[in-house]
């Protein structure tokens, strides 16, 4: 059991839903801090702590201290909270006609507002929110944190008992909270950050360059073609992975920054220079990209490059292009031009069902894309095929190729 706290009061307005009455409140992150715990620490709630309390991940827990601590911007959504070992205290204000508007003002209105009142003997562990809570916990203990522990953090408390049905109770809730959020999509991240470096430089791509727009670049959720989708050159999301790929620093300081924020014009403007290069090399040395780029019926040569036929061009598969810029990002670190890897790469061909793509990239058998866990093989074949030695990996490449293709007598391609 941890050492009691001092009783202290918060201003919160009391509501129901449903069997639950709540209280949605502010603490301040010092409150947040000193009074919320890890489920793990609750006295003797073994069995609580094995379906509420998911994995905090340390790094997690660092990239939201990170977010706290560099974006003024910052905003988080309410925290819930559950109350173990007692039920905090409600103290309305009644509010009357007169005092605050020349209105009529019903028996829920005049009682929802109050303070809530805490002894300091009951525990409090978030039922949803317990990676922010640690975030917060983090951000408090690194340099500069101390300036945010009067920042207010909304919470909902909600009651939990310790018998069964409590647990019961409280196990619903939080099934409830994970089964009926719906996360925002990839692409819906992209299209609103405005920390990222690499979403405001794709958003840019659509608005600057000529081929990059919306009518060849699909807003699908994630980096996947919609299945009735046929005219779309990329996705959104393939088109961010790309320039994320592409853009990355070098130091893993600066590349948490530019995902992260805050980012300067000057950041978004060396992303953007460094793909807009690239699509120009890819432009110019890929005569089909190029055609779907200038041409004023793209949706008919992508319709070519991109069929359950013969797969069509790499480039024009989410997962392709992003095998191309791994590959291009890793010869440009090795001290090539951007515009040297790019060609040297295309002059490796990019048909998907020709060597060494099939089966690697391509399966022919079902006319659609390979599996994902194949893009590192693809990478080294890329660079395999430049000359290039291979980027470090767990596997032996020709035999990782052959077991791939089921060929037991494939050969490198030269």
């Amino acid at each position: 059991m941890s050492t009691s706290k001092s009783p202290k009061a918060f201003p919160a307005i009391r509501a129901r839903m449903g069997d639950w009455w709540y209280y949605l409140a502010t603490l301040t992150f010092r409150d947040v801090a000193e009074r919320v715990i890890e489920v793990p620490k609750i006295h003797d709630a073994k069995n609580l702590k094995d379906w509420i309390q998911r994995e905090i991940k340390d790094k997690r827990r660092q990239q939201i201290a990170d977010y706290l601590l560099r974006q003024p911007q910052r905003f988080f959504n309410a925290i819930v909270l559950g109350t173990y070992g007692g039920t905090p205290d409600w103290f309305p204000v009644e509010v009357s006609k007169g005092r605050v508007a020349d209105v009529d003002l019903d028996d829920r209105v005049k009682t929802a507002f109050g303070l809530i009142q805490l002894s300091g003997k009951e525990e409090l562990f978030a039922i949803d929110g317990q990676h922010r809570v640690v975030g917060i916990k983090r951000a408090l203990e690194c340099a500069g944190g101390a300036d945010l522990a009067d920042e207010e953090q909304a919470v909902i408390f909600v009651a939990h008992k310790k018998d069964e049905a409590g647990h019961q109770r409280t196990r619903r809730l939080f099934f409830t909270l994970n089964r009926y959020a719906k996360p925002v999509s990839d692409s819906d991240l992209i299209a609103l950050s405005e920390d990222d470096a690499y979403a405001i430089a794709t958003r840019r791509l659509l608005e600057e360059y000529r081929g990059l727009d919306t009518m060849r670049v699909t807003k699908a959720p994630n980096a996947n073609f919609l299945p009735d989708d046929h005219s779309s050159f990329t996705t959104l999301v393939g088109l961010y992975s790309a320039t994320t790929i592409l853009a990355r620093p070098a130091k893993s300081k600066e590349r948490q920054r530019f995902k992260e924020g805050p980012v300067t014009s000057a950041d978004v403007d060396h992303v953007l220079g460094i793909v807009n290069r690239f699509w120009d090399e890819v432009k110019k040395r890929t005569p089909a990209v190029r055609k779907v780029f200038d041409g004023k019926k793209p949706a008919e040569i992508v319709a070519q490059q991109r069929n359950p036929t013969n797969g069509g061009n790499l480039i024009f598969r989410p997962l392709g292009l992003r095998c191309f810029a791994e590959a291009t990002r890793i010869l440009t670190d090795r001290g090539h031009k951007l515009e040297s890897a790019v060609e040297k790469l295309v002059a490796v061909g990019l048909e998907l069902n020709e060597v060494p793509w099939v089966n690697v990239l391509w399966n022919p058998s079902t006319g659609r894309m390979a599996e994902t866990k194949n893009a590192k093989l693809a990478i080294n074949l890329f660079l395999h095929a430049v000359d290039e030695a291979p980027h470090p990996q767990k596997f032996e490449l020709l035999a990782e190729y052959r077991k791939i293709t089921g060929n037991p007598d494939a050969k490198l391609p030269a």
